[in-house]
């Protein structure tokens, strides 16, 4: 008996070094260990090199033997596509808003029956998203793949939502099932958890593609909450798979401390929303009272995009102030960077629904904690579980008490205790949540 065939959309996959990019990787790995036969749809290598910068080459070993990657050219210098004014109507070329309106009100079936014979959406081209240009190439790719071996499901992550579109599109074609894995929220906005400012046609697009997903998976409660609230009639639909730690960054067990200098670390893609001058500003002060030696280190990107390097490098402390950058961590190298780190520190931003990876990472080590978010942020949820664990909302009084909090935690703790965290923590190592998307989609492709 052949195995199944998943089709998975990711546009962010390896070598990007992008966020969601972990997410995805276990996706895939979760699918393969469930038995499944695995094609990936990304784009090319050439895009995250040289138009965003952005690589991690060690990613590529994680990748599966055995998993098909089909590449799909994108670049930002296409531009959003438009369409030639001598294939317009007169009225879609001189009155578009009326056009766009007519648009919004066409019947949903209508317009779904002949996207699927045209193969294409054109209210995907109304779509507030920057890779709209790479719907309809991903569809063809996915076409082939299909004639080549019949898909049984499609899998789509986002952002970009594009990548949700391809997938309603391609499984109409196809005549299979398919779900949506959001990484964020697409019709809210995370900063402020209100509605997003995006056009009645981008709402419409996200409707038209919930309503014929089979399943909509969610990082945190929050979200999936506030997307029942959306879309009521498919509440049934939607799934949390939290976000994981991998056992291969955390595979050094931290030895109890005996003394000496204490390191502080923190890990992570370096934004502009992060709460580092609250956690700069406290480390100034319980530094004075630490051994000689002691330090913060920073490991990471500066910012998505090459573009930002710079701009983030000045934001951060000077010499002689027991801060030190280490640079980029490679995915292979982080466990090599937890080795000798006494605390972790996460910083956070946001509200309730964002829940940032790293927080299961730095559970799971088994050392004290540190995460400074606002005290409603998702990531203190995951904090709240570990027995030496720290929330701190962002201002230097209540990080300053964290840190003071995990120093007497840290020199208390013993191997046993460090275990018994570990093993606590378990529960949030990624191929346990991601059971649950593996389960869903099988059960909506073949039944229970």
């Amino acid at each position: 008996m052949s195995k199944p065939h998943l089709l998975y959309v990711g546009f962010f996959f390896p070598p990007s070094r992008a966020s969601g990019v972990f997410r995805a990787i276990a996706a895939v790995n979760a699918f393969v260990k469930a038995g499944w036969d695995v094609t990936v749809v990304t784009t090319t290598d050439r895009f995250f090199e040289e138009e965003i910068g952005s690589v991690d080459n060690s990613l590529l070993t994680s990748i599966p033997e055995g998993v098909k990657v089909v590449r799909v050219p994108f670049s930002f210098a296409n531009g959003v596509p438009t369409t030639k004014l001598r294939s317009m109507s007169r009225l879609r070329a001189n009155f578009p808003q009326l056009w766009n309106r007519i648009l919004g009100a066409t019947s949903h079936k209508y317009r779904d029956w002949l996207s699927i014979l045209l193969g294409k959406s054109k209210a995907s081209y109304q779509m507030q998203d920057n890779y709209v240009t790479w719907i309809e190439p991903v569809v063809s790719a996915i076409s082939k793949v299909h004639t080549a071996k019949p898909i049984d499901h499609i899998l789509a992550t986002g952002n970009p939502y594009s990548s949700f579109e391809a997938a309603r599109i391609s499984a109409g074609l196809a005549s299979v099932p398919f779900s949506i894995d959001y990484r964020d929220p697409w019709m809210i906005d995370m900063r402020t958890e209100g509605p997003a400012n995006l056009s009645p046609a981008t709402k419409l697009a996200e409707q038209r593609i919930v309503a014929e997903a089979a399943s909509c998976f969610h990082v945190n409660h929050a979200i999936k909450d506030a997307y029942e609230r959306l879309y009521p009639e498919s509440d049934h639909k939607h799934h949390v798979v939290l976000n994981g730690f991998d056992q291969s960054s955390v595979n050094q067990v931290p030895a109890p401390y005996t003394g000496g200098p204490l390191r502080f670390g923190m890990l992570g893609t370096v934004t502009d929303l992060w709460p580092l001058s609250p956690i700069v500003e406290a480390w100034l002060q319980v530094r004075k009272d630490l051994p000689a030696g002691s330090e913060l280190i920073l490991g990471g990107h500066l910012g998505y995009f090459a573009r930002n390097e710079a701009a983030l490098k000045s934001d951060l402390p000077g010499e002689g102030s027991g801060f030190r950058y280490v640079g980029p961590v490679a995915k292979d190298q982080v466990a090599e960077f937890y080795r000798d780190i006494n605390v972790v520190v996460v910083p956070a931003h946001g509200m309730a629904m964002v829940t940032t990876g790293k927080i299961f990472e730095a559970v799971g080590l088994g050392s004290p904690v540190i995460c400074v978010q606002n005290l409603d942020g998702g990531a203190h949820e995951i904090v709240k579980e570990h027995p030496f664990g720290f929330s701190a909302a962002p201002n230097g009084e209540a990080v300053e008490r964290a840190f003071r909090a995990a120093i007497e935690s840290t020199k208390s703790m013993t191997a046993d205790q460090i275990a018994d965290t570990r093993d606590r923590m378990a529960k949030f190592e990624r191929p346990v949540a991601m059971k649950t998307m593996v389960g869903m989609v099988h059960e909506t492709t073949f039944g229970p």
